[in-house]
């Protein structure tokens, strides 16, 4: 049984179809339920869906305890809620860094916290490893889950328990409307016009085709972290395994 946090869109709600196509079950973690109803009913028995604030530890713990009770033993764990905040650092409150970090981040500990698997799944991005102008609040969680996750590994070796980052690239999913969305139409202050600048510039590139860069679809991604986890009742040894951005299949990843 997997478990996969972010599942009402994008490459959460795609994962989600793809696993239980292979005849797995899922717990799929929602803010809200409405995208998921039409795989329930495609897939009876096999898909149950939580609706919960997984920033909330002492709310998340019970809810996820009573899933997993009612399906049985949980084989994979999949982090894959987040969003992204554009700006430039001087420009967000402390209030919208926070509630970055918390999402991105605290939320993916907690959920590690309150659902035991045998393997788990860190969804983050390049932005894991590299640094990219207007994306510092982003930047920062993401490097901050791989830490944890690199960490992690090693602790999770005695146990048995296999730990995978995995780094996608742009992906053909609504990633960057929404962090669009969050975006001052103008600079508040005038030393970050040249931001503002680039992240419209960015934004325009990639809405008009051909979209640069070109997005993946998330269906191959999708294949290839089934790939790396090929039964999730298989039990496996601890690794560190982190992915290819934009990988297409097993040979993707390194281990």
């Amino acid at each position: 049984m997997w478990l996969v946090t972010g599942a009402s869109g994008g490459l959460g709600q795609a994962l989600v179809s793809g696993v239980l196509r292979s005849g797995e079950q899922v717990i799929g973690v929602t803010r809200g339920d409405e995208p998921l109803p039409p795989l329930a009913a495609a897939f009876p028995g096999r898909l149950r869906t939580v609706s919960v604030d997984i920033t909330d530890a002492g709310t998340l713990r019970p809810v996820l305890d009573d899933a997993m009770t009612r399906f049985g033993r949980l084989d994979a764990v999949v982090n894959n809620a987040g969003y992204p905040l554009a700006g430039p650092f001087e420009e967000l409150d402390d209030t919208k860094l926070r509630a970055q970090f918390e999402v991105n981040f605290f939320a993916a500990a907690n959920v590690l916290r309150a659902a035991k698997a045998a393997r788990v799944l860190q969804t983050s991005t390049l932005a894991g490893q590299i640094g990219a102008l207007g994306m510092s609040a982003y930047t920062a969680g993401k490097h901050a889950l791989e830490g944890l996750s690199v960490a992690l590994a090693a602790e999770l070796t005695p146990p048995g328990i296999r730990t995978t980052i995995v780094e996608p690239g742009a992906i053909g999913i609504d990633f960057r409307a929404n962090w669009a969305s969050r975006l001052h139409s103008s600079a508040s202050l005038p030393d970050y016009l040249s931001v503002h600048e680039a992240l419209t510039l960015r934004e325009a590139r990639s809405a008009t085709p051909p979209a640069w860069p070109r997005p993946s679809s998330p269906s191959p991604i999708c294949r290839a972290l089934r790939c790396a986890f090929p039964s999730a009742a298989t039990p496996s040894s601890a690794s560190k395994t982190p992915a290819a951005a934009n990988f297409k299949s097993c040979a993707g990843s390194r281990p």
